[in-house]
């Protein structure tokens, strides 16, 4: 839904002045993309100290230190990078044949923000600071299952994330890779069920055969 790669990358710049002498937006994003997927690991809470942590090692490696307050300042920043193009009218037509939900590992604060922008409502939101686990572990997944109180088969997990197909398949749910991107390969192997370029296509596939064009 939400554009992390452009909208960390200008948040970054916006804040800490980088120029694209001195770091490629290409290179921007992937040290962005190695530094969150690391600290996830470590299992930090919430998501917006991990932001604050992913800023910090991103100085230290491109300034040569941190800069106090500023990885507040990009953490901050999140609900204010751009939802995709088409990410409001697809799930306002998704919304008139489904019931739609949110796995997120965005804390509850910054997400509230964030779904401020987005048209329609969700009949759930598990975030990881409610579940106290990241995505791709499958408890996240467990517990919005629990709460759309749905059998497996008749859930399709959307997500650019490829690894997320894990978890999703293995409760028995469908899975759609978004890939937006090289990038969005995050060199899991996972096995999605099926593959589109963004939500456009995934609308466009759900829609009965009649009324595709």
């Amino acid at each position: 839904m939400v554009d992390w790669e452009g909208g960390a990358a200008a948040a970054l710049r916006g804040i800490y002045g980088y120029s694209h002498a001195l770091v490629s937006q290409d290179q921007l994003i992937q040290i962005f993309l190695e530094l969150d997927a690391r600290e996830i690991r470590k299992t930090v809470f919430p998501y917006s100290r991990v932001l604050e942590n992913v800023a910090d090692r991103i100085a230290e490696k491109l300034l040569g230190q941190a800069c106090p307050g500023r990885g507040k300042e990009f953490a901050d920043s999140l609900p204010d990078w751009p939802v995709f193009d088409e990410t409001n009218a697809a799930l306002a037509e998704l919304a008139t044949r489904f019931r739609l939900a949110i796995i997120s590992n965005v804390d509850d604060s910054l997400l509230a923000r964030t779904l401020q922008k987005i048209a329609v409502p969700f009949d759930a939101v598990v975030t990881s600071e409610q579940v106290r686990s990241y995505k791709p572990e499958v408890s996240i997944f467990k517990e919005a299952l629990r709460r759309l109180d749905e059998r497996p088969d008749k859930i399709v997990h959307v997500a650019e994330g490829l690894c997320e197909a894990v978890p999703a398949t293995k409760l028995g749910m469908r899975s759609v890779w978004v890939r937006r991107s090289n990038r969005s390969d995050d060199g899991s192997g996972a096995r999605p069920g099926a593959t589109a370029r963004n939500l456009a296509e995934v609308v466009q596939a759900s829609l009965p055969r009649a009324k595709r064009i």
